[in-house]
């Protein structure tokens, strides 16, 4: 067989393999896809028919995914270059995020070798990070978070029974906070006492489900406050706040304030 005509078949393996991509077909992939095809594809650990079969069930699950061929070109006698579409719907748990089902879509090139009529060995480069962004609960759980700071700045206290869920619990070493209505509470104390403003310093996302906030208050003592009279002082301190979502809720925050620090400044005697 001439190398022209050996490229042509891997042509048309190829299409062969896209097909059975598009249809789900994992009976037909071990006839194009030989038993110890090794992967080359960063982030994923892929030796053997087996492991590659187990990775493209997982894609289905997690995206029902197909692919839109864009290009293919023969590399030599027993490559070939393919660009493809890939599509999809965020069905199932992907980078640690929940289905959202959105559509999603990414682009990949690869580069496939031939042997004895089975490709034996690809690389492959996704966009493995546009991906993520498509998926990813970030900017909503931002969101949120942003909304209760803005909530709590301008005393909208019932506004925050949207973002908050039922079963929140706040872990605080300052108070001990069991529900949603006991952190208002506490938060309208303090705007009574203490006239504060908070100044968002930084938010950004931690994890799948959490986001850190840094938070600046300023304020004035202006009513009692840790038994101490209003002084009429300026004060200011700090926190470092970490929130838990889920669905769209807050569920769980961690808080370090500087509340020894706010103490000292509205005279609370300290060790």
């Amino acid at each position: 067989m001439s190398d022209l005509d050996r490229s042509q078949e891997n042509l048309k393996l190829y299409r062969r393999f896209l097909d059975a991509f598009n249809a789900g077909d994992l009976e037909e992939m071990p006839r194009v896809i030989a038993p110890g095809f090794t992967d080359h594809h960063p982030g994923f650990d892929i030796t053997g028919i087996d492991s590659y079969l187990e990775a493209l069930r997982a894609a289905y699950d997690a995206l029902g995914i197909k692919g839109e061929l864009e290009e293919l070109s023969p590399l030599g006698d027993d490559r070939v270059l393919t660009r493809v579409r890939l599509t999809g719907t965020h069905l199932g748990p992907l980078f640690g995020f929940p289905a959202t089902g959105r559509k999603v879509e990414w682009s990949t090139t690869e580069i496939w070798r031939a042997e004895d009529g089975r490709f034996v060995e690809r690389w492959a480069q996704d966009d493995m990070f546009g991906l993520r962004e498509q998926v990813s609960t970030d900017a909503s759980n931002l969101a949120v978070v942003q909304q209760v700071s803005d909530a709590v700045n301008e005393r909208r206290y019932d506004d925050l029974d949207d973002l908050f869920g039922p079963t929140f619990h706040d872990n605080n070493p300052a108070w001990s906070v069991e529900s949603l209505e006991e952190l208002k509470g506490i938060i309208k104390g303090a705007h009574e006492a203490l006239d504060f403003t908070v100044h968002l310093d930084a938010l950004y996302p931690a994890s799948p489900d959490k986001v850190i906030m840094h938070i600046t208050f300023h304020g004035r003592h202006i009513a009692p406050f840790f038994g101490q009279e209003p002084t009429g002082k300026e004060v200011s301190w700090t926190s470092l706040e970490v929130y838990r979502l889920e669905d769209g809720k807050v569920v769980e925050r961690w808080v370090q304030a500087d509340t020894a620090g706010l103490m000292r400044q509205v005279g609370v005697p300290l060790p």
